[in-house]
C-alpha cells in the first residue's frame, strides 16, 4: 500500500464554527470576535477552532459556546459543512458549522477577557473573515425554516414576554413586517401561550400583557412541528 497516498488523505484539518444568535431591543444579533493573528488579524469572525483528534464536533461547539458567553446550556444545532478548497488561506480545512440561540439577559454569564467581541445586528454584519458570511446566510435560511415549523424563536426571548416582542422577533428573522391582527390570531390558535399578568412600566395607561410558553405543548411542537 502506498503510504504517501494514504498520508495525503489525512493532510487536512477540521474546524468548527459557531453562529450565536441573540435578540435584544427588538433586534436579532449575532456574536462576533476580533481576530488577533494573521492572516486575518484585525478582521471579525464567528467563534471557531480546529478540533483535536480526540474531540467530537459537538464538544468543540460547546467549548466555544462556553468560551464566548460562559454557558453551555443554550440550544445548539448543527448547520452544515463548508469545504471549499480555498476557504482557509493556510491550508485545507473543512468546517462544520453550528448555530446557537440564546437569551441575552439570562444566558450570557461572561465574555472572554482575551478576545474583543461584539454583538452585531444581522442586517449590519460587515464582511467577515473566511467564508463566515456564507455561514450566516445559510444559518438565516435554516432559522427561518425552523421558525415557521417549530416554536424555536422562544429560545431567544425572556421567560416572560409581550406579543409585541414575539412579533418583533418573527419580523427580524423573516425579514419583513407582519400584520399584527393575523399574527396574534395565528399565535393564539396554537394554544401554546400562558398568560402571566401585565408588564410593569412607569408609563401611564394600559400595560402590555405578559406571556410565557406552555412547557408541555412547547416540547411537543419542538418534536412534532406545527
Amino acid at each position: 500500500m502506498n503510504t504517501d497516498k494514504i498520508t495525503s488523505f489525512f493532510n487536512l484539518g477540521v474546524s468548527v464554527t459557531l453562529v450565536i444568535y441573540g435578540f435584544e431591543e427588538g433586534q436579532l444579533k449575532v456574536f462576533t470576535q476580533k481576530i488577533s493573528k494573521n492572516p486575518y488579524a484585525g478582521a471579525w469572525s464567528f467563534p471557531g477552532k480546529l478540533i483535536k483528534s480526540d474531540e467530537s464536533l459537538e464538544d468543540a461547539a460547546y467549548t466555544m459556546l462556553d468560551e464566548a458567553i460562559g454557558n453551555t446550556k443554550p440550544y445548539i444545532e448543527q448547520l452544515n459543512a463548508f469545504g471549499k478548497i480555498t476557504r482557509h488561506p493556510l491550508g485545507r480545512v473543512i468546517d462544520v458549522t453550528f448555530y446557537s440561540l440564546i437569551n441575552m439577559k439570562s444566558d450570557v454569564k461572561s465574555y472572554r477577557a482575551d478576545k474583543e467581541s461584539k454583538w452585531v445586528h444581522v442586517p449590519k454584519v460587515p464582511e467577515l473573515a473566511y467564508d463566515h458570511n456564507e455561514m450566516l446566510n445559510l444559518a438565516m435560511l435554516r432559522l427561518r425554516r425552523r421558525l415557521i415549523n417549530r416554536p424555536i424563536g422562544f429560545k431567544l426571548l425572556p421567560a416572560e414576554f409581550t406579543l409585541g416582542e414575539l412579533q418583533a422577533l418573527y419580523e427580524e428573522i423573516l425579514g419583513h413586517e407582519l400584520d399584527k391582527r393575523n399574527f396574534r390570531k395565528k399565535v393564539t390558535k396554537l394554544n401554546i401561550l400562558l398568560t402571566k399578568g401585565h408588564e410593569t412600566t412607569d408609563n401611564p395607561g394600559r400595560k402590555p400583557r405578559l406571556f410565557s410558553f406552555d412547557p408541555e405543548k412547547y416540547a411537543n411542537y419542538m418534536e412534532q412541528g406545527f
